[in-house]
């Protein structure tokens, strides 16, 4: 998914399929893929979905790379959704 993330492009790091990020922010594709491509907004709630997804994702990983750990928990906690994965490079 890396190539299609669109205004998001570190999302494609952590999703292999539109299908993995639709589900982890509760939405539908075709929803998602309107918010990827800027035609709409993530709503809050989907935003701390999508982050609570990788955090969760990043904890399940042996080992655990604390960096996205720490990105994942300000996206989520704090509100940095934006900040954080409209973002190329981390």
């Amino acid at each position: 998914m890396t190539a299609s993330g669109g205004l998001y492009p570190s999302l494609g790091r952590y999703f292999e399929n539109f299908t993995d990020l639709a589900h982890a922010g509760c939405m539908s594709k075709t929803r998602m893929r309107e918010c990827l491509d800027g035609k709409r907004d993530f709503t809050k709630s989907e935003k701390r979905a999508i982050a609570a997804n990788i955090a969760m994702r990043e904890l399940n990983k042996n080992p655990i790379d604390e960096r996205e750990l720490a990105y994942a928990v300000d996206a989520w906690l704090n509100g940095k959704f934006d900040e954080i994965y409209k973002r190329k490079d981390l």
